[in-house]
């Protein structure tokens, strides 16, 4: 009996039905060979970032209790062909559902595949934005600017910032420094930081100045937005209010 650490991924926090796709697949595949699976391991994070914080938790899992990192399609794993080297070098075992004889020669192939299929969705991509420009074509939403639309915007990246796994563990880390020490010091929190190898959001390490920015700036923008939202609830209220001129 083999034991599997599953993980499943999606680009955006919108795909949810393809991470319930995959889970299934997963416990599917799991029912048939009568293994074991230890846990699922979900992300929704772009499959050109290799600084995955799920990703790496998943393959720490699997390198030191030896278990297998299971997934339904090469690309859910990464579409680029030497990150997957690099993980069959770390000696992490892997196992993919479409792809039962996964050894170096259909790896590099198919890995391939999936790193070509990558560059033509982004040249394509590009190019079709250039076409527009060149018809002069205005990209983008009208209907992002309203207030409300704005408003909305504003929410997503208050949220996106406090939901990051990277920011979540760093900032718990800031919390404990500061309970432990009485004090913040951003350089000695950085260095901290990434001593004990915390990565920010981007998969990159810290710097005083980042430290600062998240300690002081998830503050501001929760500030800057309660004055967004009331000096636009106000505006309303005016709005609302206002007697209609009569034009004679």
């Amino acid at each position: 009996m083999e034991n599997f650490i599953g993980y499943i991924r999606t680009s955006t926090g919108r795909q949810v039905l393809g991470l319930e796709e995959q889970k299934s697949r997963i416990h599917q595949y799991i029912q048939s060979s009568g293994d074991e699976l230890i846990d699922i391991v979900s992300e929704q994070e772009s499959g050109s970032n290799n600084n995955r914080i799920r990703l790496e938790y998943a393959i720490n899992l699997c390198m030191k209790n030896g278990y297998t990192l299971l997934f339904t399609k090469l690309d859910r794993l990464s579409r680029e062909v030497e990150f997957l080297f690099t993980l069959k070098s770390r000696g992490v075992k892997l196992r993919c559902i479409e792809l039962p004889e996964l050894n170096t020669l259909t790896l590099g192939i198919f890995g391939s595949v999936a790193q070509w299929e990558r560059e033509l969705i982004s040249s394509r991509t590009k190019r079709g934005l250039d076409e527009l420009r060149k018809r002069n074509v205005k990209l983008g939403t009208p209907q992002n600017l309203t207030t409300a639309a704005r408003k909305k915007g504003v929410q997503a990246v208050i949220r996106n910032r406090q939901e990051n796994e990277n920011w979540k563990m760093a900032r718990v880390f800031i919390e404990h420094f500061q309970m432990k020490n009485g004090y913040l010091n951003y350089s000695e929190i950085s260095k901290q930081l990434n001593f004990n190898g915390y990565r920010t959001r981007n998969g990159c390490q810290f710097s005083p100045g980042i430290v600062r920015r998240l300690v002081v700036k998830s503050d501001m923008m929760v500030n800057e937005f309660l004055h967004f939202t009331e000096r636009s609830d106000h505006l309303l209220d005016v709005t609302s209010n206002r007697t209609p001129q009569i034009y004679q």
